[in-house]
Parts: structure tokens; sequence; C-alpha cells
């Protein structure tokens, strides 16, 4: 099956270049058999809450590099008016780089990741609009040279000419290999190599220049975020809002956390109520949860755990919007609506309020009439997101679970927020 799934990874390091954090996310790249999904329309409802750039599709377990690049592309939108379109591919490029020169990888190259391993890239590798990158996939939905660039590098790192240790610590010929892998061409290259150097000697974080190419360094990146201190909305960088790297933390006045989800109903309530502020302010949060297919109902929606587990894996998206329920003095307030009463907005906040769902944008292709995934927005009831799910070990070639392996875990893990929240 080409379908990507998350394995039981916690840790994970690439080397001294490059450290990654722990929750290492493998990625749910979507189902891929016409039995997989309910031959209904997937949710289609107005999208109101935040200014999303487009749905794409991902094509590897790579998620994380969408879900981060769906982030930045709505802060960027939100400052700039403009729709932008960030090449995921390039930052998988400098992933692969990290791996291998770093020795951090066996015979096959690994896609997962986390929003930190993410902003580390962006920070020292910067930024490339898709067209710019791979100049024939400016406006496609999904990357199928990320695809056929995976198969390349497994084979050259089995039996080619990545095979060798010392081979794979010699930085010209590994970015050589990775220039094939990914059909750059030449000028594509020659940017490249004017940034960083042929052998990758330098990178933006430690003062290389863009000068002259179309690569953009994150510091040059306007964004626009709601700053919870002084509660107002903030221009500033993508390079501001990645902060720098202190331990598995980022550090920086503006700079995005990760928080993981409680266990006890008082304090999941008051982490609720965090992203339920970020999504008020049109704030885009990234969340990290655990797919289990057999759960998917019609129109896309995971609404309970299942009663037998099924292909699953871990996932990151980038959430929209929330449906909540009970909201004292009003009743429910519907996803899709965008909400401008203060009191409205307020009263959603109260502990009585009950979030019914999630509403998520994913990386699963907006367009699946093979699928049904119509529009490439999804909706995480709370039912399944508190689980608990089965979560298995899971068969390398089926990736079906393996009876005994299983034990209950909760679907929902963290979110990524701005300082303040």
């Amino acid at each position: 099956m080409s379908f990507e799934l998350a394995r039981p990874v916690r840790h994970l390091l690439l080397g001294s270049l490059l450290a990654l954090a722990s929750g290492v996310t493998g990625c749910s790249a979507g189902a891929n058999s016409a039995d997989d999904v309910n031959p209904e329309e997937a949710t289609t409802d107005a999208i109101t809450e935040v200014d999303h750039s487009a749905v794409k599709r991902q094509s590897i377990g790579n998620c994380w590099i969408y879900a981060t690049a769906s982030w930045s592309e709505a802060m960027n939108k939100n400052a700039t008016a403009q729709e932008p379109n960030f090449s995921e591919s390039y930052w998988t490029y400098w992933h692969w780089f990290e791996q291998i020169a770093n020795g951090g990888v066996g015979s096959s190259i690994s896609t997962g990741g986390s929003y930190s391993t993410a902003a580390e890239l962006i920070n020292r590798y910067g930024v490339m609009s898709e067209g710019d990158f791979i100049a024939s996939e400016a406006n496609s939905e999904m990357s199928q040279r990320q695809a056929s660039a995976q198969a390349a590098i497994n084979a050259s790192l089995a039996n080619g000419a990545l095979k060798s240790a010392t081979a794979r610590r010699n930085r010209t010929t590994v970015r050589k290999e990775l220039n094939a892998a990914f059909g750059l061409a030449d000028p594509v290259v020659q940017q490249m190599n004017r940034v960083f150097g042929v052998s990758t000697s330098k990178t933006l974080d430690k003062k290389a220049s863009t000068a002259g190419t179309k690569i953009s360094a994150a510091k040059s990146i306007p964004v626009k975020v709601w700053d919870a201190k002084t509660k107002k909305d903030v221009t500033a960088t993508l390079a501001d809002a990645i902060g720098t790297r202190s331990g598995f933390a980022r550090s920086g006045p503006l700079a995005w956390n990760e928080s993981s989800y409680p266990s006890t109903a008082h304090e999941r309530r008051n982490f609720q109520k965090r992203f339920q502020v970020a999504l008020q302010h049109s704030v885009p949060v990234i969340m990290s949860w655990y797919v289990d297919f057999n759960a998917m109902e019609d129109g896309g929606q995971f609404r309970k755990p299942p009663t037998t587990p099924g292909r699953q894996g871990g996932h990151m998206v980038v959430m929209d919007d929330y449906q909540v329920s009970n909201v004292p003095g009003f009743g429910l307030l519907p996803a899709g609506t965008l909400e401008k009463r203060d009191a409205a907005l307020t009263a959603a906040l109260d502990d009585s309020a009950t979030i019914d769902f999630i509403r998520i944008k994913n990386s699963w292709g907006a367009s699946r009439p093979d699928r049904h995934f119509e529009g490439g927005y999804h909706d995480l009831w709370m039912q399944y997101m508190n689980g608990p799910v089965q979560q298995c070990e899971v068969d390398e070639v089926t990736d079906i679970p393996k009876p005994g392996t299983c034990f209950d875990s909760t679907p929902l893990e963290s979110i990524v927020l701005p300082p303040g929240l």
C-alpha cells in the first residue's frame, strides 16, 4: 500500500546540525482504496474563522511539513492579503539532507517529523515558493515529485551512490543525489549553492545571504498574529513566530510552542479554551492527533472511537473552527458561522460550554472524487478526540494492526500556540 502511517516513535535525533524534538509524527496520508470511505460528500460548510491558503494533498508521510506550511501561509496571508504557496518539497529536500548527512538514516529515508523540526528547517533554510523550486508543480494540489524522489533516494541509500557511510558524510555527494532525485533545474541548484554552498557549509541562521535568489529567509516573511499579551494583532515575521531553539522548546517574545493535551476533564476544558481564544482571533492552530480510519464516517467525519482498530497512524493538521454547545445564554454556536458577538464569544469560554467538534484543514486533498473528500476539511468530534482508541503496532507491509499489541490512547495529542495562550 502507498498509505503512509506513523510508527510508535517518540524520539529521533538527526545529529548535531539539526536536533529534532520529541513527538515525531509519521503521518497518515489518507485512504487509498475505494472501500476506505463511505460514499458521501465530505464537509462543505463555509469556512470562516481562519483565512487559510488552498488545501494540498500529501503524497508521502510528511503531514507535519504540510501543517507547518499551512500555518505559516495563513499568517502570511493575513499580513499581505496575498495567497502564498510555500514549497513543502523544498523543506522535504532539506529534511532528507539533514538525515543523510548527519548519519540519521539507514537503508531508507524517514518522512516523519514534528513542528519543532519544521520550524528549525525554516530557520536554517528559509522559504521557496512551489513554482520557484519545482516549476511544473506551481499549481499542483499534490506533489508527485516527492514520491518519486523518495523512491530514488531509497534506492541510492540501499544500493546506489549513498550506500556507504563515507558517501553519506560527503555533503556534496548527498546534495548531488538529492538534486537528481527531485529533478531540480540547474538554475534552482545554482541558487541553492549560492546561498548555502555546494557542500552546504552555510545556513541562514549563520548569516548566509539570500541576495539574488528566490530563497527567502524567515526574517523577510511578514506575518500577522494576535498577541495575547497586548490583545492586539501584531505584524511581525515568520522568524519571530518560529523563535529560536531552546532544548525542545522555542524561545522569543512571539515564539510559538507545543502543549500536550492533559488527562483530567478540568484540565482538558482549560486546554480547549486556549485554542478557542486563538481561533476567535483568526490564529491558525497546529494540532497533532491519532487517526484510526475505522472511525471515519460519512462526510469524512470522526465521531467516536471505532469498535475494532483499523489502519491508523499519527497525523498533523491545522485547526480552522470549532462548534460549541451549552453556551450560557446562547445555546449552540455552530461551526462555519463567524460569531461577532463579544458576549457570545466570552460565554463560549465558560466551563459549562461543550466543544462538540474541531474543524480542521487537512492535507488529504481538496477534491477527491475517488475518496469523497470534497473541500479538504474534516470535523473531529470530541468523543473521538478524547478517546480512548486502541493504538496498535502495525504490520510494516499491510499497515494492519497486529493482534495483542494494542493499548488505550487519547487521539488528541498536542497543539501549537503563540505565547500567552
